[in-house]
């Protein structure tokens, strides 16, 4: 078993696909990176193991450097999102495939297969070919052939995209305890900002140009994002970016959204860190959950006027998108309460929860790199 360690990594066609890419991924420790599709996540998938080849830097399993050896050498395992499954052969002699390359014997090759199909459920297609079953069975083969080897080190692309929801939970579900994955360095990559909160020990956020924006736990990266592009793509509905102009008035700072009438007061904390930025450009980053109707959020909050556009019924809470001072607001509400287009309402929002980002650089100016007066 071994650990994985990239070091300056870069790779690039017409332009960088990862550029100077470096992190280490402990054995045992399951790390999801997440972004957009196109940014390069399979690319990385794919150096490790040796489909690619780097243009600069290090890739080591273990003590033992990879970079150069090729794929069979370097006892990864790893599931594609494309499928990549035999045609001609069964669900059965597909998730074997490993074993019988390692001539393990048959009692051995069964009893592994028969039990990862039934986790998979999919126990009864055994004796099927690919196409004779859906694209979400092909899948968990795919993922079957994968969880039935003994590599030193897992590689997910994206493996449970194509499956239905209730299975897709039911595998969430599993990886957390699936003791395969658990005791080997496992990198999952993946585009659902769902599947990489619930599954990652840790996270990486892959942003443009091929570099992780920011690495921590699920609590830390939803709660303390570094830089705009995470806090836009870890949560749901997405977080409210107003761009807005920093005011002072008698010593406290306020947020005033451009071209609107939108303005919020910040915390003597918030203030104090911003280190008196005055009619410095920003956005202003506020999560649907902080954001609620007057009676539904006390203490911590500023009142607002605004009117409903749309509401959204969703069973287990309601979402309400509203005009606040000529700006668009989506917030959170109870899943029993209804509103209609154009009902006025008293919106609360919990102004100790905002972030606030650098208007240029994205960064935020609450976390650390902090800007300086």
């Amino acid at each position: 078993m071994a650990n994985i360690t990239i070091e300056g990594l870069c790779k690039g066609w017409d332009f960088p696909v990862i550029d100077d890419l470096s992190v280490e991924i402990e054995e045992g420790e399951f790390f999801v990176v997440v972004g957009p599709s196109g940014i390069g996540k399979t690319t990385l998938l794919r150096l490790i193991a040796g489909l690619e080849s780097a243009d600069r830097g290090r890739i080591l399993l273990g003590e033992r450097e990879v970079t150069h050896l090729p794929p069979y050498r370097r006892r990864v395992a790893m599931t594609f999102e494309s499928y990549a499954l035999y045609p001609h052969l069964t669900v059965f002699e597909n998730i074997s495939s490993p074993l019988r390359a390692r001539k393990k014997d048959r009692a051995t090759i069964e009893r592994r297969v028969k039990a990862v199909a039934q986790l998979l459920r999919i126990d009864h297609l055994l004796d099927r070919k690919p196409g004779q079953v859906s694209g979400g069975q092909k899948q968990r083969t795919a993922l079957g052939r994968t969880l039935v080897a003994d590599p030193e080190v897992f590689l997910l692309d994206e493996p449970i995209s194509h499956l239905d929801a209730k299975i897709r939970q039911d595998l969430r579900m599993q990886f957390h305890t699936l003791e395969e994955l658990r005791r080997v360095a496992t990198l999952y990559v993946t585009h659902d900002y769902a599947e990489a909160l619930s599954l990652g020990d840790r996270i990486g956020v892959m942003g443009n140009g091929g570099k992780l924006v920011q690495i921590g736990s699920a609590r830390e990266l939803f709660e303390r994002p570094k830089a705009l592009f995470v806090a836009e793509h870890l949560g749901q509905p997405t977080i409210n970016a107003i761009p807005s102009i920093l005011q002072e008035e008698n010593g406290s700072l306020f947020a005033c959204a451009e071209n609107a009438a939108l303005r919020l007061a910040l915390s003597p904390q918030q203030s104090q860190r911003l280190n008196g930025g005055a009619k410095r450009r920003i956005v202003l980053g506020l999560r649907p959950q902080h954001v609620r109707p007057a009676d539904e959020l006390r203490g911590r909050d500023s009142e607002i006027d605004a009117q409903i556009d749309i509401f959204e019924a969703l069973g287990s809470n309601g979402i309400i998108i509203t005009k606040a001072g000529g700006v668009t607001i989506t917030g959170l509400t109870h899943p029993e309460r209804h509103f209609e287009p154009g009902q006025d309402l008293r919106l609360a929002i919990d102004t100790e929860a905002l972030h606030i980002f650098d208007a240029e650089t994205g960064l935020s100016l609450l976390e650390e790199p902090r800007w300086q007066g």
